[in-house]
């Protein structure tokens, strides 16, 4: 190819970059339009959302749906952004797990609030603080995150989940020495030690483990004192400026944590709804079971069930279920009516699309 051959694409390359850039002005100026129409209304629409990002992916023919999904994900958030700024809360501080999970759920064009623990993410969407939230629920090899269910037990009746995504855990040891041979403690929040529980007794036997807040905060730590290290996300290690000493030391190859999207309710439903409820039932024998069965018998594949300590009651529990259905499909009104009737308390909270695999 000669240089005048280059010159030429490189030409035509800075033609189409004109022309995108002109078409996404365009969006942006249609998307203020969007926003002026809607007035007071949320801003934010998971549904019309996944509908768009399903449909251009779904157009593409030589470019990785993936890439698709990414590039059209920024370009929505950056929209929404200029209809009205958006504030979500997550557990911080900068370089958290939680952070990089809410830029995963709604792109980087929105004003994030650190917070230390899920109470104080759905304290902050009650009080106003934020418009929306992002809350761990479960991990893979960890479980339940029960700060987050127990959370939801005494929140605002108002919030609702309105969505949920799933972020792969990649754990690194991070510190500001050059050696596992400088380390006596290692800092990070109890989920992660599990999660590198072999590891750490294969590479770092008998230096003491701490736990802390979140990974995010084990960094700062790590920077600032001498002779320790975290165990945190590689976002974190970087902000931080630490030596990454290893990277991947979780157990299992597969780790992924989801996270729930909070908010005030959304309106419409996809076609692949699911749906979370909390209840509690008297102490007697067979309760659990009567609650149960109507979603059985509605055929509703429950997807998590979890019990967890009833406040001020001791050994007495409440139980959160997620299953695959909306509250309002018919089948799923029913059943739920008639488990209302078979418990002390039932509460929806929420119905939101099922992450895509």
């Amino acid at each position: 190819m000669s240089n005048q051959d280059l010159h030429a694409l490189r030409k035509e390359i800075e033609s189409i970059d004109e022309e995108l850039l002109r078409l996404l002005e365009r969006r942006v100026s249609l998307a203020k339009g969007i926003g002026e129409v809607k007035g007071d209304a949320p801003v934010y629409d998971p549904l019309r959302e996944i509908e768009v990002l399903d449909r251009l992916c779904g157009l593409a023919r030589d470019v990785d749906p993936k890439f698709v999904r990414l590039l059209f994900g920024e370009v929505i958030s950056f929209c929404r952004s200029v209809q009205r700024p958006a504030t979500v809360a997550c557990m911080g501080p900068e370089g958290s797990f939680s952070h990089e999970a809410a830029f995963a759920l709604l792109g980087r064009s929105v004003d994030l609030v650190f917070v230390e623990d899920p109470a104080q993410v759905l304290s902050s969407i009650s009080k106003e603080k934020a418009q929306m939230g992002v809350v761990p629920v479960e991990n893979t090899t960890e479980g339940t995150v029960y700060a987050t269910l127990d959370a939801f037990a005494t929140a605002d009746q108002s919030l609702s989940v309105i969505g949920e995504g799933q972020l792969p855990i990649r754990l690194v040891l991070a510190s500001c020495e050059n050696s596992f041979s400088d380390i006596e403690e290692v800092y990070s929040h109890p989920q992660p030690f599990g999660q590198c529980r072999n590891w750490l007794s294969r590479n770092l036997p008998g230096v003491r483990l701490i736990p802390t807040s979140s990974t995010s905060y084990a960094a700062n730590i790590a920077k600032s004192k001498q002779k320790s290290a975290a165990i945190c996300g590689k976002l974190a290690a970087e902000l931080k400026g630490l030596n990454i000493l290893e990277e991947g030391i979780e157990d299992r190859p597969y780790n992924a944590t989801r996270f729930w999207l909070v908010g005030h309710a959304c309106e419409g439903r996809s076609k692949r709804n699911k749906t979370s409820i909390l209840f509690n039932v008297s102490h007697k024998p067979g309760t659990l079971f009567q609650a149960l069965e109507p979603l059985y018998r509605a055929g509703l594949n429950l997807t998590l069930i979890q019990s967890r300590p009833l406040p001020g009651n001791p050994f007495e529990y409440f139980f959160f279920v997620d299953f695959e259905g909306d509250a309002e499909d018919k089948k799923v009104k029913e059943a739920l009516a008639t488990m209302n009737s078979r418990v002390e308390r039932l509460r929806v909270l929420g119905s939101y699309p099922q992450i895509r695999r």
